[in-house]
């Protein structure tokens, strides 16, 4: 998602940003809201990035998995198996579902056209 060339400051690649949401919204479990604030979060990357600068180390901002919200992505994939659901709350058309994975998540669904879709994604332990 994001380029330097030889010499020069980062930048957001916005077209493989928009290649990478077109992949997510393929598994049709995710809400147009949540894809739209990942459109809005790389281009304040990239305005980030005019306004100050990088050019060594991580990149501000994709230092980590952008649906996990973690560094650990192969252990967290890893454990799947001993996911566990801690609490889910149902209040009309919204849910909240908390679960363990080498910490404490959040889903924020929506139903629509009586499908369950993720509006959010918190990994409550860097809240």
């Amino acid at each position: 998602m994001v380029d330097q060339e030889p010499g020069k400051p980062y930048s957001v690649n916005l077209k493989n940003g928009e290649r990478y949401l077109a992949y997510l919204r393929t598994s049709n479990l995710l809400t147009d809201s949540y894809l739209n604030e990942w459109r809005l979060f790389f281009r304040q990357r990239n305005e980030g990035f005019k306004a100050n600068p990088e050019v060594e180390g991580p990149p501000t901002g994709f230092d980590y998995d952008l649906v996990l919200l973690n560094q650990d992505v192969d252990q967290q994939l890893d454990s799947l198996k001993s996911l566990k659901i801690e609490k889910v709350t149902v209040a009309g058309p919204r849910a909240r579902v908390q679960f363990s994975l080498l910490g404490i998540y959040e889903f924020r669904l929506v139903r629509r056209n009586n499908h369950w879709l993720i509006n959010e994604i918190l990994n409550l332990n860097e809240e």
